[in-house]
């Protein structure tokens, strides 16, 4: 009997600990989301550092970084979203609270207009609970989707590891991934009692899942989290802007060439850690006779120089191309159809990005002063889908267009 009457205490006593925990936890709830808030707003710059360090430093593809960046920037993009519904239901629910101390009895009706005086209205109390669990209900959402998030990141990671280290063709990674989702996708519609789905019910992550669907219908949890989805839209667009900056392979887009991005083109304008994704002068507006130009450098260029010497000597030739002697012979130069002869190069590493960059002088003491835009041409190599085998030149006659001021 007293080991029964001592259970019973511990029963009674963890439930007591537990509603105290529960009316209290407005207090965690804000603190977290203000702090996890903090970090979110911080890291998509370094999201965006790292997805063009995997191109230019690790010779990742562009599709390749671009699908990190897209994942990374949803993932913390929803995130935001969620946590900034919860801190506006938060300060509805304090102005709530702050009503219900000014008014506990709140609706008089006898104070009130006469066609207003006919309808039933709730007391502040129970306003302020109905959004107190509204509150709770939305900081434990994302609990759903942590297992869904680590499954898919590890696998990433795991594509990409593959990629970088076994030089495999990125075709054939894309299609693994494509087709393993797919894969996983009719698994799951198909079979719908296995092993792994017994387990995985068991974690917390999929009783959350059970727990919204079971309360609020089996379609809201998928609603609201799509709904989330679309307000994250546009900042997923803004993390993801002039990315394809660092798609080295390709011309600059129109719209890239029409409104170019000061500062990715000049060192003046330029922000701290950021990469140059493509060439860059250190000024706009030039004062003397000497163009201080850069280079951003790219993991593939020595594989570029190598095979275009092996491979494609009589494409070379036939483009009246300059001898290949190093990685910045890839590049070209005029301004107004004027082949430009850039001095020596120097190979240096910009200490707050950590990036790897070509930097020249040319001389332009025969300009007069006036406006000029630069055309900077690349040559590259084609390679197979399913190897790494050279296939044909790549002439890119648009690779890049910086404009300057001679004064």
């Amino acid at each position: 009997m007293e080991e029964k009457n001592l259970d019973s205490e511990r029963k009674q006593e963890e439930l007591t600990w537990l509603e105290n925990l529960q009316r209290n936890s407005w207090e965690p709830e804000v603190i977290i989301s203000g702090i996890t808030l903090a970090f979110l707003f911080a890291f998509p710059a370094k999201i965006y550092a790292f997805s063009a360090t995997l191109v230019q430093e690790y010779g990742l593809h562009f599709l390749g970084a671009m699908l990190v960046l897209l994942y990374l920037s949803a993932m913390i993009s929803v995130f935001k979203i969620f946590f900034v519904v919860h801190l506006v239901l938060r300060f509805i629910w304090a102005g709530l609270l702050g009503l219900s101390y000014a008014f506990p009895k709140g609706v008089i009706k006898e104070n009130l207009f006469k066609m207003s005086q006919h309808y039933e209205y709730k007391k502040p109390s129970e306003m302020v609970l109905t959004m107190e669990r509204i509150c709770s209900m939305t900081f434990a959402y994302p609990i759903s989707l942590v297992m869904i998030i680590l499954i898919f990141t590890s696998y990433l990671g795991l594509l990409l590891i593959f990629y970088l280290y076994l030089n495999i063709s990125f075709f054939i990674i894309y299609l693994i991934f494509v087709g393993s989702l797919l894969i996983f996708l009719v698994l799951t519609l198909v079979r719908k009692k296995t092993k792994w789905k017994g387990k995985s019910a068991k974690t917390i992550m999929a009783s959350v899942v059970a727990i919204y669907q079971s309360n609020l219908g089996k379609w809201f949890s998928f609603i609201y989290g799509l709904g989330i989805f679309v307000l994250s839209i546009p900042l997923i667009l803004t993390d993801v802007r002039d990315f394809s900056l660092f798609f080295n392979e390709t011309d600059l887009l129109e719209n890239e060439q029409k409104w170019p991005t000061k500062e990715l083109s000049y060192v003046e304008f330029h922000t701290e850690n950021t990469r140059y994704p493509r060439a860059y002068l250190s000024t706009e507006i030039v004062k003397g006779d000497i163009l201080h130009l850069g280079i951003a450098r790219y993991e593939g260029d020595d594989k570029f120089l190598k095979d275009l010497n092996s491979n494609f000597k009589k494409e070379l030739d036939s483009l009246g191309w300059h001898p290949l002697e190093d990685t910045p012979d890839l590049y070209r130069f005029f301004i107004k159809e004027e082949n430009l002869i850039p001095g020596n190069w120097r190979r240096n590493r910009i200490n707050l990005s950590n990036q790897k960059v070509y930097e020249t002088s040319i001389n332009i003491s025969h300009l007069p002063p006036g406006n000029y835009d630069i055309l900077i041409e690349k040559i590259m190599v084609n390679y197979g889908l399913f190897s790494n085998a050279p296939t044909t030149i790549r002439h890119r006659k648009k690779w890049d267009e910086v404009s300057f001021i001679k004064e």
